[in-house]
């Protein structure tokens, strides 16, 4: 009788979503190990994260919350102003209403914080499966397992692939070149670039500004170009947001010079109050980023034992705060059919495999999409693109109650049927006026 290897998990990518894989799959069982391409998953640069209610459920599964909350800052209100003369067009305190509908309320953090945290939150034993240095080359898959190979020439064999290393994947392509039966330096641009970006974005660090409030955010608004400053208690970061013409595909690489040139393009606009940008800027607190905001969503989620999450999957821009917490949807949904395929088979078949990842998609489709299209709406009501988004923003938006309705209407319910890990508790869910539709699944509850 043929020996069944025991079933392992190969991550692709330390990041934000990958770590927040090993926490889930520690909980579960199930084992893993994690290859990263850089010499450490930590960063020292990075823009604003905003964790939603939905995921603070997830990471109060985990044990996470209070370890977390020191790291963790909020606003309250919301002011939009024209970046001309820094007229204020609307004040929104939709984080207010966000938590009164979901007992959570929604967070924010710094990036490189929160991939420290998650790393270095690890038990040592799972710690120790990061390695680093793990850049991918190739993936091959065989009927029982998947071995991948690195640039060091270093081999790590498992049972499946989950591709979360991001926007710039290296287990997409290759999952892709596998299903098409060509080489990945074959693909057609589209597949090997298939975000869009509509937009770049120049950041920094910066305290709070006299005369602005703690804990609210400002969104300058124009044709083209929008402005942000995100205050939390006692600190601050800055972003600057251009539209790009014409949209591209392509990964541009910005230099110094890159980013003076914005900056004296539009420094004589208002980002908040009696502050314009280019005194916001000489304020700036060590580097700044200035990067490409891909926008997009990818077809093909798996391939035999090949599956993506994340980033790897779709991309959002950032104003809305919502791509990690997708990201950690994926992982709660994957996760969960996993432990359920592997509680009756230790060795899934691939057939099995494929089974459940298509289900992943099927259950992960529709909420996406409802993401991806609120991502993708709000910039372009601060950087307009076009008359439509002009007048919506400056007619429509501060006149009519829209952006409440929206949240009530439509945000709510999909934050709502948002599931959770099925076998882990919660410590405590706040009241809420929107019913949480999933709970997890405790002892007494399951069924035999």
């Amino acid at each position: 009788m043929e020996t069944q290897k025991p079933f392992r998990a190969v991550i692709v990518g330390a990041g934000l979503v990958g770590l927040t894989a090993a926490h889930i799959l520690s909980k579960a069982g199930i084992d893993f190990i994690i290859l990263e391409k850089h010499d450490t998953p930590l960063s020292p640069h990075g823009t604003t994260l905003a964790l939603w209610p939905h995921t603070i459920r997830i990471f109060d599964q985990l044990g996470l919350l209070e370890a977390v909350q020191p790291i963790l800052d909020t606003f309250q209100e919301v002011i939009t102003l024209s970046t001309d003369d820094a007229h204020i067009m609307m004040r929104d305190q939709n984080p207010l209403l966000i938590e009164k509908n979901h007992g959570h309320s929604l967070r924010i953090t710094y990036r490189p914080d929160m991939v420290k945290f998650l790393y270095e939150s690890l038990p040592e034993t799972v710690k120790s499966r990061v390695l680093l240095k793990k850049r991918v080359t190739n993936i091959t898959v065989s009927e029982d397992g998947v071995k991948v190979v690195c640039a060091d020439g270093s081999t790590q064999e498992g049972s499946i692939v989950i591709g979360a290393d991001g926007v710039r994947s290296r287990v997409r392509p290759h999952m892709q070149a596998l299903k098409r039966g060509t080489s990945v330096e074959d693909l057609p641009d589209s597949l090997t670039n298939p975000y869009v970006a509509s937009y770049r974005l120049y950041f920094g660090n910066i305290p709070i500004l006299p005369g602005l409030a703690a804990n609210t955010r400002y969104d300058g608004a124009r044709d083209g170009v929008s402005t942000q400053i995100v205050n939390g208690t006692d600190r601050a970061l800055f972003g600057l947001y251009e539209k790009i013409d014409p949209p591209t595909s392509k990964t541009t690489r910005y230099t110094e010079t890159d980013k003076r040139d914005i900056v004296d393009r539009w420094g004589h606009l208002y980002m908040a109050p009696g502050w314009k940008v280019r005194d916001v800027n000489d304020k700036k607190i060590g580097e700044t980023g200035f990067i490409d905001l891909q926008e997009g969503l990818i077809d093909e989620w798996s391939f035999q034992r090949i599956v993506l999450v994340g980033d790897a999957v779709r991309k959002l821009e950032p104003h809305a705060g919502l791509g990690y917490n997708d990201g950690v949807t994926d992982l709660v949904v994957l996760v969960n059919g996993l432990r359920r395929l592997l509680r009756d088979d230790k060795s899934p078949s691939t057939a099995a495999l494929e089974k459940l990842f298509q289900t992943y998609y099927n259950d992960r489709l529709y909420n996406t999409k409802k993401m991806v299209e609120m991502s993708v709406q709000t910039p372009r009501l601060l950087g307009w693109l076009n008359w439509r988004d002009r007048f919506m923003a400056k007619y429509i938006i501060p006149n009519f109650p829209l952006s409440r309705m929206h949240i009530n209407g439509v945000l709510g319910p999909v934050i709502s049927d948002t599931p959770v890990l099925e076998w882990l508790e919660e410590s405590s869910l706040p009241k809420s006026l929107i019913a949480w539709k999933h709970h997890p699944i405790t002892k007494s509850k399951e069924v035999h």
